[in-house]
């Protein structure tokens, strides 16, 4: 794999260029699950020290997108299924609870903006920006929990920040899948206007185990998610929810 040298002021690359060009080739595919990463080699094709590019790959490794080996080899994550049941999980308990905060509390600037981020997405899909398109997406969700408290809103930022390598294995391998997120968005922003907060509840949970089941779906469909249909199923109150994707 080649990558372009990023040219820097003085010849400098900073650690976040590095961390962000280095994580945009993990989420895309382009460093795909397993590979070693040759830090000689990196740190010559960047045209950067050593220094930065450890640095870089510690945040990697915060974002358990990359792992250290014993022997000081560095490779890109496995898809970890315990992982991405356990965020989204979490995600659909905490989001629904600062959705649930918020609903009452919207402002028409604010439905606005919902709306806006909406608008973006969609024109982001017509023109096949994958990263225009997860800016509004991480956007809208933001907004659902503008009203719950700080604390709240920093975990399920980290959350989303965390399955964002999910997210993009569903839009890189499921048909329609923006289409269909964006229809479930609007839904959302639908009941919001309507300040029918169990509605909005109900249609979060979905959207959110959505994306989880599909993932698992389409890289181990043997396993079973239960922390996912479990988390479901306390905040609709309905005991099934293998209707929310297919199972083979």
């Amino acid at each position: 794999m080649q990558i372009e040298p990023i040219s820097a002021t003085e010849g400098r690359i900073v650690i976040a260029q590095v961390h962000e060009h280095l994580r945009q080739r993990i989420l895309d595919g382009t460093m795909s699950p397993g590979s070693i990463l040759s830090q000689v080699q990196l740190a010559k094709q960047f045209g950067v020290s050593r220094t930065p590019l450890r640095e870089a790959l510690r945040l990697l490794q915060e974002e358990r997108l990359v792992v250290a080996e014993h022997n000081h080899r560095v490779r890109v994550a496995d898809i970890n299924l315990q992982e991405l049941e356990s965020l989204y999980a979490s995600r659909i308990m905490l989001e629904t609870l600062a959705l649930a905060l918020t609903v009452p509390r919207l402002t028409q600037d604010e439905l606005d903006a919902l709306a806006q981020a909406l608008d973006e997405m969609a024109v982001a899909n017509t023109r096949h920006d994958t990263d225009a398109w997860e800016q509004g997406n991480r956007r809208f969700h933001a907004l659902l929990a503008a009203h719950a408290e700080e604390r709240i809103r920093q975990t399920i930022q980290r959350s989303i920040d965390a399955s964002e390598r999910y997210r993009r294995i569903k839009l890189q391998t499921v048909p329609h899948a923006r289409e269909v997120a964006e229809a479930e968005h609007a839904a959302i922003l639908a009941a919001c206007r309507e300040r029918d907060l169990d509605a909005a509840v109900e249609l979060l949970a979905r959207h959110l185990a959505r994306t989880a089941l599909t993932v698992v779906t389409q890289v181990a469909p043997e396993y079973e998610p239960t922390a996912v249909r479990t988390a479901l199923r306390l905040v609709t109150g309905k005991a099934n929810s293998a209707s929310l994707t297919e199972r083979r």
